[in-house]
Formats: C-alpha cells, structure tokens, sequence
C-alpha cells in the first residue's frame, strides 16, 4: 500500500508540474498568476508589480509624446488671441487633403458666430461657413465657389477675389494702376474692412479686353496652417 500510494502521489504531482507548464508557456495570463503563487518572495513580487506597470507607464510616455509633438508643431505659428480673437487650431485633413475649407477645434461653446472671419498669422484665410457646439467649418478663399469684392493697393482699386486652388482678382478697371506686390485686402460686407489677404503677383488683361486681372502671391501654405484666430 505504501509503495501504491507513494507512486500514485508522484503521479499527481508530475501532472501538476505538466499543467502548470502549459499554463506558463501557452497561456501567459495564467503563467504570470502562478509564477507569482510559486513566487512569494519579496523580489518576485516586485518583478510582477513591475510587469503590470509596464503598459500603464508606456501608455502615459506615449500621452506626453504626442502633446510634446502638438506644442513643438504649432509653437511657430502660435497666434496671440485677444478679447475679439477666439484661437482654434486646425483638424488634419489627411489623406484627403483639402484647401477648400478647414474644420476647427472651436465653435459655439467658445464664441464663435456663422461669418466670422477667419484669420492666419495676420492674413484673412476665409470665414466661418458653419458652426457647431465644439467646432466650426471654414470657407477659405481656396475655395473655387469664392467670390468676394476687394481692394487694390493704396489708392483702393476696386476688384473681385475669385477663389480656387490659385485665387484671383478679376473685375479690375482697365485703367487702373495697380503693380506686383500691391496688397489685395477685404472689402466684402460682413467682414472686418481692410484684412490683408494676399500680394498681387502679375496683372494681364481678361480674355474680353475689358478689364484687368491679376494673379496672386500667399506668404503661407495653406495645407501647413495649424493654428488660425477667429474674430467674435
């Protein structure tokens, strides 16, 4: 009886040291917890804790990293509101990259109004189109469906902003004065008078002969832009 009971007792416990294997190596979850049963050491039981942290402690550098990037991406352009400004920054548009219009971190909640002009880094970039509870859409003057009435220059040549991928002013009296480098700023109701919005770069004379038009220079990228103030 001895010798059947003894055998019977390494039996058992060869099948605990095969299941406790499976569970180590097959099913790590379950490893771990055993480990640390068979493990009541002070040491091991720090190893453990330590383990458990790991994901926690990546999880939180990764939350740092990415709000570093976010001050390191924006710290240029970083515009200084004002009581009249409301500051957004810009959703990405990637892979659909757009220049027709921008949505914003800011909206009503913050002060912000369908029309508000919209601008970057001084320039007027476009205006509010719509506005919700958190954000708001932008129509910049991109967009080829823009028209808006402008000025030339320092004598106030009258033309008209056509938007697109590369916006111009059309409408401009033939005999007009206006050369490269003249500043087109805004002159449409609704929005504040004079913003600048970009250089005039060449004029030309429209395919009817009858007025003027010019091609235009932009100091910025619109698709870099990722901070913009919103007037109230």
């Amino acid at each position: 009886m001895g010798r059947e009971h003894s055998s019977n007792s390494r039996w058992v416990s060869g099948a605990l040291i095969v299941i406790i294997a499976v569970f180590i190596f097959f099913v790590p979850s379950y490893g771990w917890k055993i480990r640390s049963w068979l493990s009541p050491s002070p040491e091991n039981n720090d190893t453990g804790a330590s383990q458990t942290d790991v994901p926690t402690l990546q999880a939180e550098n990764d939350a740092l990293k990415a709000q570093l990037a976010t001050l390191q991406t924006v710290v240029s352009q970083l515009p200084t509101s004002t009581s009249d400004t409301v500051r957004a920054m810009v959703y990405s548009r990637y892979p659909m990259n757009f220049r027709n219009e921008l949505l914003l971190n800011a909206g009503a909640d913050d002060g912000v109004q369908s029309g508000a002009a919209v601008t970057f880094q001084g320039m007027l970039l476009g205006q509010v189109q719509k506005v919700f509870s958190g954000e708001s859409l932008v129509q910049t003057v991109f967009d080829n469906t823009l028209k808006m009435p402008v000025r030339i220059g320092a004598s106030g040549v009258d033309g008209l902003l056509q938007g697109g991928s590369y916006p111009t002013v059309g409408s401009i009296a033939s005999n007009a004065t206006i050369v490269p480098g003249d500043i087109v700023y805004s002159a449409a109701p609704g929005l504040p008078y004079g913003m600048p919005i970009a250089q005039v770069a060449a004029t030309s004379t429209s395919p009817d002969s009858l007025f003027q038009q010019a091609t235009l220079n932009f100091p910025y990228d619109v698709n870099n832009v990722e901070t913009v103030l919103i007037t109230k």
